[in-house]
């Protein structure tokens, strides 16, 4: 190889490594505070209060996360506080989870907190976003021995909760999306520290004046993901159908007694929404078929031959249609939708909707909501 061809060579390896992306803003993970977990609070003052929690990478530290809460005006503001107690640079690029205070709820101008996020391409906009029934610094005092470290329980604690169809998942991008749609109100998974852990304890409401609007149990937020049509898994029900007859007439009150219940699951399901408007009203009616799984028929064993299959149908039947009635009732009494009836107010009845869609929330609570529940028994069980 002559020397031209060889200054040739070189020239085009250092043209090479010049254009091989760099790492000039490389950082150890010693010298950051990577926030995993975010809480936002206020006081009885008022005051708005920021926690965050990372993990600690140094060898020496016998804690192996460290919690900060400081007072700031917004979550940006409260950086400059957190670097002034971390050993390390906040970083918020790989947050998972955001804690947010019921009472911080009750100020409707909570949502532009999060302004930052939706702008800075660093930050991301996938962290689940919870809402604590209760104080956030509880949850961030909790230090479970039993548990991985808090920040990744809490992660894991809502999408297990999700999978297992008891909760919703709104991260931060579907919650702007929620915010700002018209034809539905935002849900938020619900949380509360009980007294050696921490509890999902079902679905929390926001309504048009971006507040809290109020609260659904974990079988409610199963019907709710049912009706958005959001259902992950296998959903199971438990249908109370009260004290035995023989109690009823004449039994022991002071004595606990086991109820007539009969739980199922729900294999599969179809839902249909059909959607009308007339005498200045909406109206929708949702057509649901279930084919189900008996768990369990408790105190009802004699009810368990095929040919009492028709009778236990109907009393299931009765018993679902009840109960998503009575969570469309209580939603429509909160003027709160997350069922998201308004899209398809819009989609089908885009006239009517049009002159609404400022005020869905007073429009979906005079609306008139009826639901037709079919249910098929796929299964009783292994039966002896």
């Amino acid at each position: 190889m002559n020397r031209f061809c060889q200054a040739v060579l070189v020239i085009l390896i250092a043209l090479g490594m010049a254009l091989l992306p760099g790492c000039y803003d490389q950082m150890n993970l010693e010298d950051a505070s990577i926030a995993l977990m975010l809480g936002l609070d206020v006081d009885n003052n008022g005051q708005f209060l920021v926690y965050t929690q990372s993990p600690v990478f140094s060898r020496e530290a016998k804690e192996k996360t460290e919690t900060v809460m400081v007072t700031a005006d917004s979550i940006r503001l409260s950086r400059a506080k957190f670097d002034a107690v971390f050993t390390g640079i906040t970083t918020g690029g790989k947050l998972q989870t955001i804690l947010i205070g019921k009472r911080l709820l009750q100020k409707k101008e909570w949502f532009t907190l999060f302004d930052m996020f939706y702008r800075v391409p660093k930050l991301t906009e996938t962290p689940r976003a919870v809402v604590v029934d209760g104080s956030v610094k509880d949850i961030f005092e909790f230090k479970p021995g039993d548990k991985p470290r808090l920040s990744l329980h809490m992660s894991k604690l809502i999408d297990t909760a999700n999978m297992s169809d008891i909760t919703v998942l709104t991260n931060l991008q579907e919650l702007r999306r929620q915010m700002k749609e018209k034809g539905m109100t935002p849900s938020l998974s619900l949380i509360k520290k009980g007294k050696d852990d921490v509890l999902v304890t079902g679905t929390a409401l926001i309504n048009k004046k971006n507040t809290f609007a109020g609260q659904l149990s974990l079988q409610e937020s199963t019907l709710l993901l049912i009706l958005q049509n959001q259902i992950n898994g296998v959903p199971s029900l438990v249908l109370d159908f009260g004290p035995a007859k023989e109690e009823e007439d004449g039994g022991n009150e002071t004595e606990a007694t086991v109820k007539n219940v009969i739980a199922i699951d729900i294999t599969s399901y179809k839902r249909k929404v059909h959607t009308g408007f007339s005498n200045g009203k909406f109206s929708f009616h949702v057509d649901l078929h279930f084919n189900i799984v008996i768990t369990t028929l408790q105190r009802m064993d004699s009810m368990s031959k095929r040919e009492d299959k028709p009778a236990i149908e109907r009393m299931i039947t009765s018993a679902l249609t009840k109960d998503i009635d009575a969570l469309i009732s209580k939603c429509q009494r909160a003027s709160v939708d997350p069922f998201g009836f308004g899209l398809y107010a819009r989609a089908y009845q885009y006239k009517s909707w049009k002159s609404v869609q400022n005020e869905w929330d007073k429009a979906f609570a005079e609306a008139e909501v009826g639901v037709h529940v079919k249910t098929s028994i796929k299964s009783f069980g292994v039966l002896e």
